[in-house]
């Protein structure tokens, strides 16, 4: 180690990876690189995409659609995000949806968004670090001679954090030379739970960004929903506060449609490379069944902006057993964070990232019982969830934002 203290490389600039990287920086470590291979920046989950629409910016969020807080370690990192403007409070009706009866979810106490998007979180965050996106890394191997981590062609690093999931990390991982991490990272794609079989389950589902040319009128901005093809729908326009320029008038609404899990099994592809004929045939279902289930009846209105895309490694449907909100190999000097560690939602992305940092200090400074290695144990439980993700919610903890 340098008098600059312990180099770490972190793979994976969503909310986990970055959160890391942040608190990493606070505990004084700060030879930190993140690395993602988002084309425009980091953010994982939190993600937006800017669409000119008839000259004008419109975005959608295509990924995360809003998180709750229940964790005071989590309301820190809210408070400081709502500082920085890049949150606000969701304010719009959020309930269940079912056959166009809508019901006001009396049970959640607050929902945040990004400001201009959820990927205005992701972005915030990578403003107090060191991360390099559209980056991909296709090797990492561990020297026990010189207790280094070799990462592809970027050099030599003292520790390395893991922080995605799927079948890129599952390959990452496979000849790193630590299979205890690398079993924690196998991964089974399905839209059903088995439990018999103790590897990370992930769901794919599609995800339909739609653009009427007129608003719709409806009383709520996000429900899920029950239905067989899609399972939440969110009105961007309404959420975002997307204000009608005088200028620039504009009755377009944007709305993001999201399948279920069946729906995205049933109807898989190459998610890089999706046949134009799969597109067209998948928009039109989840049109119809958006139709459906807001109990329009009418008909919707003309589209002006249509766009699909599969969200391959969407939502973990298990977690680990272990009270560990990360994983640590002390002997090799390599961690994972993730919400699948914790609870499949921001906040349990945030927490796994706050601990693994926590962890990492300790061991490199070798102080007290967190800086020992986890149990390391691929043991998995299901978890109660929404398909889109879990929203934990504490009636006590309430945010007041400071008035200006």
């Amino acid at each position: 180690m340098t008098s600059a203290g312990p180099s770490v490389v972190i793979i994976g600039g969503g909310i986990a990876g970055l959160v890391c990287a942040a608190r990493l920086g606070q505990l004084g470590i700060n030879n930190v690189t993140v690395f993602d291979t988002g084309k425009n920046g980091p953010g994982g989950r939190c993600s937006s995409r800017s669409v000119n629409i008839n000259g004008r910016i419109h975005i959608f969020d295509h990924s995360s659609q809003y998180f709750t807080v229940s964790d005071n370690r989590f309301a820190k990192i809210v408070s400081f995000l709502h500082s920085k403007q890049a949150i606000k409070i969701w304010k719009g009706d959020i309930g269940h949806l079912k056959k166009g009866k809508f019901e006001k979810d009396l049970t959640l106490t607050q929902a945040f968004v990004g400001t201009n998007g959820m990927n205005s979180v992701a972005s915030s965050l990578a403003s107090l670090i060191n991360a390099k996106h559209n980056t991909w890394v296709s090797n990492v191997v561990w020297e026990d001679t010189s207790k280094k981590w070799k990462v592809d062609r970027y050099g030599y690093f003292d520790y390395l954090v893991i922080a995605h999931n799927g079948k890129c990390a599952d390959k990452l991982m496979a000849n790193a030379g630590v299979p205890a991490i690398h079993k924690l990272l196998q991964v089974r794609f399905s839209d059903k739970l088995n439990p018999k079989d103790q590897r990370m389950h992930l769901c794919s589902l599609w995800v339909l960004m739609v653009a009427f040319s007129r608003s719709l009128n409806l009383a709520y901005e996000g429900a899920h929903v029950d239905d067989r093809d899609i399972s939440w729908i969110a009105n961007n326009t309404a959420k975002l506060s997307e204000t009608r320029s005088p200028q620039s008038p504009s009755n377009v609404e944007c709305w993001t449609v999201i399948s279920t899990k069946e729906f995205g099994s049933a109807n898989k592809v190459p998610q890089e490379n999706i046949p134009p004929n799969k597109a067209r045939e998948v928009t039109n279902k989840m049109l119809t069944a958006f139709a459906n289930v807001t109990g329009i009846k009418e008909g919707l209105p003309e589209t002006c902006f249509t766009r699909v895309q599969l969200w391959g490694a969407a939502i973990p449907l298990n977690v680990t057993r272990g009270p560990d909100e990360c994983e640590f190999d002390g002997i090799h000097n390599v961690g994972i964070c993730g919400d699948w560690l914790v609870s499949p939602c921001i906040q349990g992305a945030a927490i796994s990232g706050l601990s693994l940092a926590e962890r990492i200090q300790k061991h490199a400074f070798k102080q007290g019982t967190l800086a020992q290695s986890t149990s390391l144990e691929s043991a998995f439980r299901g978890t109660d969830m929404e398909s889109i993700g879990c929203f934990p919610t504490d009636p006590k903890m309430i945010f007041n934002p400071p008035s200006k």
